[in-house]
Parts: structure tokens; C-alpha cells; sequence
């Protein structure tokens, strides 16, 4: 008898969208070069390192979550 291999194994794909580790590193490191010298008191240039850095981590965290398809 066959077995059924199903489209979708969230226990081994990686989420939609998602970035393998050595992008989400290269990412999360231009991120922290980009913003190393923003001025703490300029809100826009928080905001901006704010919104980069935090999509930087989500992706490494999603990439550190995958290890195997990475």
C-alpha cells in the first residue's frame, strides 16, 4: 500500500516568505551596519532602525526555527 506524502509538513517546511540562515545572517548583519550610527535622539532614524532590525531577527528566528532546510 502507498503512503500519502502530503503538499504542506509544517514540521518540515519552511513558512511562507521564509529566508534561508546564511540570508537571514547576511540580513540581520547589514541591518546592524545600516543603523550602527543613528542618532538616538533623531525619531525618525529610531523608527527606521526600529522597523530593520526588527525584521532582520524575525527572520533569523524563523531561519533558526528551520535548521534542516537551511
Amino acid at each position: 500500500m502507498t503512503s500519502l506524502v502530503p503538499l504542506h509538513n509544517p514540521a518540515h517546511d519552511l513558512p511562507a516568505g521564509a529566508l534561508l540562515l546564511p540570508v537571514a545572517l547576511q540580513l540581520a548583519r547589514e541591518a546592524l551596519a545600516k543603523h550602527a550610527d543613528a542618532d538616538i535622539r533623531h525619531g525618525s532614524a529610531m523608527y527606521l532602525a526600529a522597523s530593520d532590525l526588527q525584521y532582520a531577527l524575525r527572520n533569523l528566528i524563523v531561519a533558526l526555527d528551520h535548521p534542516t532546510e537551511t
